[in-house]
């Protein structure tokens, strides 16, 4: 079972899962800016298709839990209003709450997306350097 599906398995997506997921894909995108991680195009094609793919999901699950950021009507009396105001802000603000959760996600999704196109980029041009230098020596 690969990392990802460890986390879900172990109770979803959370906030210390993206993290652990983030640090890792920072490495990756850390790797494909020093030239560390290559890929061809056509190899890349596929993992961005499903980068694609995810982030629209996401930003379908986004759409559905927009209602989480609007308070709770709980009355117009104080008890009410305080604890509507604590509903809202638990479920679209604060640390680990859905809306959270889905934003810190798409990042990571979006940054795995940058490191597979940056080491694609990185791979065609050392490519097109190595013909280069291969035409100069044949000339």
């Amino acid at each position: 079972m690969g990392a990802a599906a460890g986390y879900v398995a172990k109770g979803g997506l959370n906030q210390e899962a993206i993290a652990k997921v983030s640090a890792e894909t920072q490495k990756l995108v850390s790797a494909a800016k020093n030239g560390g991680f290559t890929i061809t195009e056509k190899g890349v094609e596929p993992l961005r298709k499903a980068l694609a793919d995810m982030s629209e999901h996401l930003d379908t699950l986004k759409a559905k839990t927009v209602h989480l950021s609007q308070a709770p009507q709980l009355g117009g009396h104080p008890y009410g209003k305080a604890v509507a105001a604590h509903d809202q802000k638990g479920a679209s603000e604060a640390a680990g709450s859905a809306a959270v959760v889905l934003e810190q996600f798409a990042k990571v999704v979006k940054d795995a997306d940058e490191a597979l196109a940056r080491a694609a980029g990185l791979y065609k041009d050392v490519e097109d350097r190595a013909i280069d230098a291969t035409k100069k020596i044949q000339a």
